[in-house]
């Protein structure tokens, strides 16, 4: 037959040229045969050859294996955030499957891939949010030519890869409540659990078993309904889809405006928004569809957002006095008696001040916030009550004593009585009724009267009036006199203890 008179040799050329998608035509121009033999060669002998070439002769597909530079890969593959489906992405030709990649690296190299095999996680609709922050643009000053540092804030989905970011100035506490208060509003609901980096705004210590919230952004997720869970510290694939997603930003947003001047953070998240809607819009490799279209159907499963506004509080610690107070910017709030001595955390808003425990972060008390100084907002209840008894039988032998001496000095001391904290008085109205061993009663009715003139309650203010009125007279008893001087400078000079009574 036709196939037969030929040699071996040129039977496995003609097949071998037949796999690789020559025509025969050509094959026969390029062995110098007939077409007719080449065709029947391939009819009669083509499937007894075929599996024999395809083991001895080489694949053309797999000739990229040999082209791949595994020692720069495999020192690639060392440096961090680095992946394998990375460099596949950028490194193996396009027809060649993630899978296929994998096994060529395992075989061309040394690293063991067990250390960067990574488990991903398949997250519940409205289960996490992830946040971070990356440097943004400098924002440039038109007059004076300086520059200005921005930071992007980026929250994502873990769910839907859903994303939202804003350009702000800092990572400040007030302006990290403030974008997140935006974001949530962005998402329409509020998700089980929030991931966020160890920034200070958020954690206050770092630790990578038992870190410590910060008590603002604390409160701020109680008021939410949302778990914040801090990443650990260096780890950055504990939020790898914001991870990954700023890289998206970096290569595509940051790209393309790195030689833009931006003058103002309004006129960058101008931009911004724009870039934002196009990448949520933008169908997804992975998935065949947009991340939008994904968020759609995970945002019925969100927590809807809190009817009221989180109002920013500041946070203290102080201590319980003897007296049962703590001192809160200038002003003087009671506590129970039994925690003089402690430390407590104290929470103050433009409304009220409240108290929490230092380690089990349960309320103690509420006051409300005053907003002089040296006010005292106190619970008689706070007291034990035997120091309650003796206090107010304490307060009856006052009066008594001074009503005795005359009735101006118990108007006075009904006056201090009548404070927000007439305990605080006590020693000094003991002065007041010491004054009539030193001086006579005409002075002290003159001081008292006019102490109720100037407004003003002081020891030192009403012994200077009863003195200067003995002076003017001629008149001691008992003890020496005090230097007389002009009672204008005693007028107008008004004492620190006096500021709280006006």
């Amino acid at each position: 037959m036709i196939g037969e008179r030929k040699a071996m040799s040129i039977h496995t050329e003609i097949l071998r040229l037949h796999s690789l998608g020559t025509g025969k035509k050509k094959i026969a121009r390029a062995l110098g045969i007939s077409p007719t033999t080449v065709r029947g060669i391939i009819k009669s002998k083509g499937k007894i050859f075929t599996e024999k070439i395809t083991e001895s002769v080489p694949n053309v597909n797999e000739l990229w294996v040999d082209k791949m530079q595994w020692k720069t890969i495999e020192l690639e593959l060392q440096k961090p955030y680095t992946t394998i489906k990375q460099l596949h992405q950028e490194l193996a030709p396009e027809d060649v499957p993630y899978l296929k990649f994998w096994r060529a690296l395992k075989k061309n190299t040394t690293i063991n891939l067990s250390t960067k095999t990574r488990i991903r996680f398949h997250y519940k609709p409205g289960e996490r949010f992830e946040i971070d922050y990356c440097d943004g643009f400098l924002v440039h000053d038109r007059k004076t030519g300086k520059t200005k540092k921005t930071h992007l804030f980026v929250c994502v989905s873990s769910s839907s890869d859903y994303v939202f970011g804003e350009f702000v100035n800092t990572q400040k506490s007030d302006e990290f409540i403030s974008v997140q208060d935006r974001c949530f509003t962005y998402f329409g609901g509020i998700p089980e659990s929030v991931i966020i980096d160890n920034l200070k705004s958020g954690v206050k210590k770092a630790h990578r078993y038992d870190p410590e919230i910060n008590p603002v952004y604390f409160d701020y997720a109680k008021h939410m309904g949302f778990i914040v869970i801090p990443a650990r510290p260096y780890t950055p694939r504990d939020k790898a889809t914001v991870e990954s997603t700023i890289g998206v930003i970096q290569r595509q947003f940051f790209a393309e405006f790195r030689n833009r001047i931006f003058y103002s953070l309004s006129e960058m998240n101008l931009v911004w928004k724009l870039y934002l809607e196009k990448l949520n819009s933008s169908i997804m490799k992975d998935y065949g569809v947009s991340r939008k279209e994904r968020f759609e159907l995970e945002k019925p499963a969100l927590k809807p957002l809190p009817l009221n506004r989180y109002e920013l509080a500041e946070y203290k610690t102080a201590k319980v006095h003897n007296d049962c107070h703590i001192q809160v910017n200038n002003n003087f709030y009671s506590l129970p008696y039994k925690l003089i001595g402690k430390n407590v955390r104290v929470k103050i808003n433009s409304k009220l001040v409240e108290v929490f425990d230092c380690e089990s972060y349960e309320s103690i008390t509420v006051h409300s916030k005053m907003k002089g100084r040296g006010e005292f907002s106190t619970n008689e209840s706070h007291y034990p009550e035997n120091k309650i008894i003796s206090n107010r039988l304490d307060v009856l032998s006052l009066k008594r004593e001074a009503e005795r001496i005359c009735p101006e000095l118990l108007r006075v001391v009904d006056h201090l009585l009548a404070a927000s904290h007439p305990l605080r008085y006590f020693r000094r109205i003991q002065g007041l009724l010491r004054l009539s061993k030193a001086y006579t009663r005409e002075a002290i009715i003159y001081a008292c009267t006019q102490a109720f003139l100037f407004n003003r309650y002081d020891y030192n203010f009403i012994k200077n009036l009863a003195s200067r009125h003995l002076q003017q007279r001629g008149r001691v008893i008992g003890l020496s006199l005090v230097p007389t001087r002009d009672l204008s400078a005693v007028f107008l000079k008004p004492t620190k203890t006096d500021e709280g009574m006006n």
